[in-house]
């Protein structure tokens, strides 16, 4: 089987975000002690790292459902091969 990971995802004017944002699940270059919560995997000869699991946490009505929405709607997009509805 083969392994897919999402490292970064960013939109911009989708719902209540009207100014670009990324989510990204790139581990910070200073990040210590979690190790071993960090994937590793190597592609031609490239290392590529990412977090197992991310929170998305924030007030009442902030867009964390939309951040949600948004990577939806691109998976969608992703499979059917189109943009259409």
């Amino acid at each position: 089987m083969e392994t897919v990971m999402l490292l970064k995802f960013s939109a911009t004017n989708y719902k209540s975000f009207k100014e670009p944002f990324v989510f990204s699940m790139i581990p910070a270059p200073k990040q210590k002690g979690l190790d071993y919560s960090i994937l590793q995997e190597t592609v031609q000869n490239k290392v590529y790292k990412a977090l197992s699991t991310a929170v998305i946490y924030g007030p009442n009505a902030s867009g964390k459902s939309n951040i949600i929405n948004a990577v939806e709607t691109f998976k969608s997009i992703i499979l059917r091969g189109d943009i259409k509805n």
